[in-house]
């Protein structure tokens, strides 16, 4: 071990060591408010020096709110998320609260004194951001949930951030049509990814969620939703769905089943010993997850060779929404089977039980086969 680089007293060290194996590590110590000493383990100086600063604001925060900056209560908020024993957010969604922060927030607002945040401030802040209008509505919530901490812990007597204006947003989603859906599945009908396509409109489940099913999950003509896949950080995890499902089995028609039997023995005749096998129901062309953008690029060469306009993957999600609604299944159905838990999303997209669920994948799945 090697000695402590030199700080200034009371902002904390950072200490060179190394690890049992040889590797070098870096130990950032810091005294917090009520005396603990804090001690965190970093494999970069630069991640140490950010570990260090993080605790240090942490402190100042506990023994002068006054004193805090916007920056520095927003790191704090970050690394408590990060750091809590119980998962409040998901990892991907808590990467993008801290992407926000760092990359919009801090840069015009970061200086700011936390009491001097105000509405007229935040106003200002929101009108000068040269992104899209729901980017910008998504940068303005991240703040919002942030300051509402600061409300809830007495730090702020409301929320600056509650009375401000947004720019309206655009909807993008263009659903495909009925006859688009039946032109898509008919001439993808031998493409690799073809039982994806139509599992999609079916269910109308996301693409973390799709991409995270696994051959266990299917049962007959029940599907079971229990999860998402994710990438974080360079590899793959399984993380809980977006929103909590009140219809964690999801009936499928016959028609579906069949299409879903033969990509399975499709699968298992491509599968070779070089295969990383996962056991997923999607996999590349070597077993491994499907990335995002890959799973994208395919989509858009399967609409070109049906003949459709460019289109997001999501909107697949919205196209099995506006089916079902023109099939007249109920607002309770609909919102059971795509995994809303509000009447507000379900209106969006356009206590239900399996056995209405089972009728409208049936009806779904006629309306698609023409």
């Amino acid at each position: 071990m090697t000695a402590p680089m030199a700080r200034d007293k009371g902002t904390g060290t950072v200490v060179a060591t190394k690890t049992p194996k040889g590797a070098d590590r870096w130990r950032v110590a810091v005294t917090m408010a009520d005396g603990r000493r804090v001690w965190r383990t970093a494999k970069t100086p630069r991640e140490a020096e950010r570990i260090r600063r993080q605790l240090v604001e942490a402190r100042e925060l506990d023994l002068d709110p006054t004193r805090q900056t916007l920056a520095a209560f927003l790191r704090s908020w970050i690394a408590g998320l990060r750091d809590a024993r119980h998962q409040r957010v998901r990892p991907r969604t808590l990467d993008s609260y801290a992407s926000v922060v760092e990359n919009h927030v801090i840069p015009t607002l970061g200086s700011l004194k936390l009491a001097a945040v105000t509405p007229r401030r935040v106003q200002a802040w929101i009108d000068a951001d040269q992104s899209a209008p729901g980017t910008v509505i998504l940068h303005a919530a991240v703040l919002r949930r942030a300051l509402n901490i600061a409300v809830r812990q007495r730090l702020l007597p409301y929320n600056p951030a509650l009375h401000v204006e947004l720019p309206r947003a655009r909807d993008a989603a263009r659903p495909l049509t009925l006859d688009e859906i039946r032109r898509l599945l008919e001439a993808t009908k031998e493409d690799r990814l073809h039982a994806l396509w139509r599992l999609a409109i079916v269910t109308g489940l996301r693409e973390g969620e799709l991409l995270g099913l696994g051959w266990d999950d299917l049962d007959g003509p029940m599907l079971t939703v229990s999860g998402q896949l994710q990438r974080l950080d360079g590899r793959w995890v399984r993380t809980s769905p977006k929103a909590a499902r009140r219809l964690t089995r999801i009936a499928l028609d016959g028609g579906t089943v069949a299409v879903l039997e033969a990509h399975r023995r499709k699968m298992a005749a491509e599968r070779t010993p070089d295969w990383t096998y996962h056991g997923l129901m999607f996999p590349t062309t070597i077993g491994r997850p499907f990335h995002p953008t890959d799973l994208r690029r395919q989509f858009a060469a399967a609409l070109k060779a049906a003949g459709i306009a460019p289109h997001r993957f999501h909107d697949l999600r919205h196209a099995s929404a506006h089916i079902l609604n023109d099939l007249g299944v109920p607002s309770d159905v609909r919102k059971a089977r795509l995994g809303h838990t509000t009447d507000a999303m379900a209106a969006h997209y356009a206590g239900a039980s399996e056995a209405q669920d089972r009728i409208a994948a049936d009806r779904l799945g006629e309306a698609i086969s023409g």
